[in-house]
């Protein structure tokens, strides 16, 4: 199992170096790609991957991903209230759809393709080429340090329930990692 991620970790940081080193038009659309592909997991999750408010959700994830490439994320409010109206018209076929639906489906717009989006756009940055960095340090260096710190250090668990191997130990190894790791860079 370790092999297995080591390895694959490996080909993700060369193909991280790669496509974000390059920037534009290949990290762009990774970016959309990937997002596009997170969202239908999350929602095969949720058992909604093929519904109309599935098909919402893609579809606001590529016009959101349009709005930032033409430079209007100026527009991403209105972008958002009209998907909410149009996903929340699918609450009047109660009990088809349910409210919980509906705030899921909207939910993984933004957290999956909005979070992700902003690779492409602090890439894009005067900076960006620096910056972006910055955003793989301390996502992975908190996830490698708060492992490492957690299975050297861990006695106090952080929520049993929820995640039975996190603890507290862990949780603070991994936030001073990666302190350190940007003061670092």
């Amino acid at each position: 199992m370790f092999a297995k991620r080591l390895i694959s970790g490996i080909i993700l940081v060369i193909l991280a170096i790669i496509i974000v080193g390059q920037g534009g038009l290949l990290l762009y659309g990774t970016m959309t790609a990937i997002s596009l592909i997170g969202m239908y997991e999350l929602y095969r999750v949720l058992n909604m991957e093929k519904s109309p408010l599935a098909a919402v959700g893609y579809l606001t994830a590529v016009a959101y991903y349009g709005l930032v490439w033409f430079e209007g994320t100026s527009h991403v409010t209105l972008l958002a209230i009209g998907t909410l109206m149009v996903m929340s018209l699918y609450v009047f076929q109660f009990p088809k759809y349910k409210t919980e639906e509906v705030a899921c489906a909207f939910f993984g717009v933004f957290y999956v393709a909005g979070m992700l989006s902003y690779l492409y756009q602090v890439r894009a940055m005067a900076d960006g080429k620096y910056l972006v960095w910055l955003i793989f340090l301390s996502s992975w260096g908190c996830d490698t340090c708060a492992y490492c710190a957690g299975m050297l250090l861990g006695k106090h668990r952080l929520a049993p329930v929820l995640s039975p191997k996190k603890s507290i130990e862990g949780a603070v190894g991994g936030v001073v990692g990666s302190a350190l790791l940007g003061c670092i860079y």
